[in-house]
């Protein structure tokens, strides 16, 4: 996906520097791209999660200790933070469409038919 250049749209400001303004098929597709970052992110903590120690064997002289690789409280963060995204992006979205009007299509009601 190429980005218009920022002389032909309009460039605005958040607290990580500036971002562009997108059309709606870019914003949908920046969507999808959240959520499935949201999927991954959300698998990645709740395997992550937890310290876990087990015992093996016939006389369970072995064990496996599962410790956390990342650390909880910043996956957890990032987690919320791309859950927040993706919700005000979808707000976004449908404050811009009921705004929008259709090209080249009228409304008729006469469509549906009425029977007698």
């Amino acid at each position: 996906m190429t980005m218009a250049s920022s002389s032909s749209r309009g460039i605005g400001v958040n607290r990580h520097g500036p971002m562009a303004e997108i059309t709606i098929n870019e914003g949908l597709a920046w969507l999808k791209t959240l959520k499935k970052r949201h999927e991954e992110l959300l698998a990645l903590r709740n395997d992550n999660a937890y310290r876990g120690r087990r015992f093996y064997g016939a006389s369970a002289d072995k064990e496996i200790v599962k410790e956390p690789v990342y650390d909880v409280k910043v996956l957890d963060r990032l987690v919320t933070r791309v859950a927040r995204e993706i919700r005000l992006l979808e707000q976004a979205l449908k404050a811009t469409n009921a705004k929008t009007t259709i090209d080249s299509y009228q409304q008729d009601d006469a469509v549906l038919g009425e029977l007698s």
